[in-house]
C-alpha cells in the first residue's frame, strides 16, 4: 500500500513536468511509458505514431521521441539498443516537433524539458569551439538554433563559430542578427545572464572583435566590444579587451 502511494505521488509530480497534450486519449500511452520510465518502449510507439498518415501532423510522438533520446543520452541503461548519437536525434525530433507545433503552445508547456536537451547539446558545441574546432562547434550549434531560433546567445556564437570557421557569409548574417537583438535587449534593460552559455559568450566577443581588428576592421570591433560591456559590463577579460582596442583607435 505504501508502494502504491509513493508511486502515484512520483506520477503526480511527473505530470506536472511533462505537459504533452492527449487528443482523446491517443497519446496516454506515451505519458505512461515516460513517466514509468519504461524510456524504450515508449520511443518505440512513439515512432511508429510519426509513421502513420493518422498522426504524421501530430507534435506530441515527436516530442516524446525527442525526450526519449534525451534520456538515451544520460540515461543508456535503459535501453535495450545502443544509439550512436542520440542527444543529436533529440535535437533532431524536437525540430520536427516544433515545426509541427504551429501555435507553439505545447513547446511552452514543455519548455524545461526541451531546455535539458539544449543544454547536453551545448556541453558538446561548447567543447569544441573551447578546443578551438570551430567547423565542428559551428554545426553543433546550428543544431540547437535550429530548435531554439530566438536563442540569441547561441546564435552570435553560431555566427561567430562559422566566421572563425572562414564561412563569412553565414557567419555575419547571424551576427548581425544576433547584435539587432542584443542591442534591443540592451536599450530595454532585458538582457540576463545564461548559465550554460554566458563564458563562452564572453570568449566570442572577444575572440570575434580580435578577429575583426586583424581584417582591419576596428571601427565594427570598437562597436561591438562597447555593446559587450554593456550588456556584462563587469568581465575583466572584456574590460581588457574594450582597452587595448580603444588603444589601437585613432584621436579624433
Amino acid at each position: 500500500m505504501q508502494r502504491t502511494f509513493w508511486l502515484l505521488i512520483a506520477l503526480t509530480m511527473l505530470a506536472g513536468s511533462i505537459n504533452a497534450q492527449v487528443k482523446g486519449g491517443e497519446f496516454q500511452k506515451l505519458f505512461d511509458w515516460y513517466a514509468m520510465e519504461n524510456y524504450s518502449k515508449c520511443a518505440y510507439k512513439a515512432e511508429s505514431y510519426t509513421q502513420k498518415d493518422k498522426y504524421r501532423r501530430a507534435p506530441e510522438p515527436y516530442l516524446y521521441m525527442a525526450l526519449c533520446m534525451y534520456q538515451a543520452h544520460v540515461n543508456p541503461d535503459a535501453f535495450d539498443e545502443e544509439f550512436k548519437d542520440p542527444i543529436k536525434d533529440a535535437l533532431k525530433y524536437a525540430y520536427k516537433f516544433r515545426k509541427k507545433d504551429k501555435v507553439g503552445e505545447l513547446y511552452e508547456a514543455n519548455r524545461p524539458q526541451l531546455n535539458k536537451i539544449r543544454e547536453e547539446a551545448l556541453d558538446r558545441a561548447l567543447f569544441y569551439y573551447n578546443d578551438g574546432d570551430y567547423r565542428k562547434s559551428s554545426s553543433e550549434f546550428a543544431r540547437i538554433l535550429k530548435v531554439i531560433p530566438d536563442d540569441v546567445n547561441v546564435m552570435f556564437i553560431t555566427g561567430v563559430s562559422y566566421s572563425l570557421s572562414r564561412n563569412i557569409t553565414q557567419g555575419e548574417r547571424l551576427i548581425n542578427q544576433a547584435i539587432d537583438s542584443l542591442t534591443v535587449f540592451d536599450a530595454e534593460q532585458r538582457f540576463e545572464k545564461d548559465k550554460v552559455t554566458h563564458e563562452v559568450l564572453i570568449k566570442a566577443f572577444v575572440g570575434y572583435t580580435s578577429y575583426l581588428n586583424a581584417y582591419d576592421q576596428l571601427d565594427r570591433a570598437l562597436e561591438l566590444i562597447a555593446l559587450s560591456r554593456k550588456l556584462i559590463p563587469d568581465d575583466p577579460s572584456l574590460k581588457l579587451q574594450y582597452k587595448k582596442l580603444y588603444a589601437k583607435a585613432p584621436d579624433e
